[in-house]
């Protein structure tokens, strides 16, 4: 699941300004969120994983053939919410049934973190489809690339200030996503690394 989400971060960083960028980058979520499913005992999940994943890449591929750049834009990016938000789903609920903290829950909980950034990232391509005036130091609209930079300085707080956010939607978001990555870190990560710490071997 962690090599995946590395190239996704790549696919986006590399290719995300093409069409085929763009459906790549779907059909990767549609994948990492089967992956994901597979944690789980019920195959019923791993059916509706591969169901939603191939009908976000048909939406994807169907709009860039008959809509515009910015429809598409928008619709990419609801596209990786719910992919996202869906795997995230399906890791936690797989991470809080567990009885135990070992090395899986460590990357299950790292792997939570990555996709988080992900996430906002994606949050923050649908809103600027909106939004003419969403990010400063980004062109208009901001490529998934800019997004995903401007996502991972955000939830680690380094914040460089060369990308920062032009609207209050944008203020409102980054917001949120440093103060999710800083708990998450302080709470979640420390916790599970604590517990797993102190687990006898």
């Amino acid at each position: 699941m962690l090599a995946g989400i590395f190239a996704l971060y790549t696919l986006i960083i590399v290719f995300g300004e093409t069409t085929a960028g763009d459906s790549g980058r779907i059909a990767l979520l549609g994948f990492l969120l089967w992956i994901s499913t597979r944690l789980r005992a019920d195959r019923r999940l791993r059916m509706w994983a591969i169901a939603l994943g191939t009908a976000a890449v048909a939406v994807v591929v169907v709009l860039s053939a008959i809509e515009s750049a910015i429809v598409v834009y928008g619709a990419v990016g609801a596209c990786s919410l719910v992919l996202i938000a869906s795997a995230m789903t399906a890791i936690v609920s797989t991470l809080v049934e567990r009885r135990r903290v070992d090395a899986s829950t460590v990357l299950g909980v790292l792997c939570v973190y990555l996709l988080l950034a992900l996430l906002f990232a994606s949050t923050h391509q649908v809103f600027a489809a909106f939004s003419t005036d969403y990010l400063n130091g980004a062109p208009i609209p901001p490529t998934a690339s800019d997004l995903l930079y401007f996502s991972v300085i955000t939830l680690t707080t380094v914040g460089f200030g060369d990308i920062t956010p032009a609207s209050q939607l944008a203020r409102a978001v980054t917001v949120t996503e440093a103060l999710t990555g800083q708990l998450y870190l302080v709470s979640v990560v420390a916790g599970v690394v604590a517990g797993w710490r102190s687990t006898p071997s």
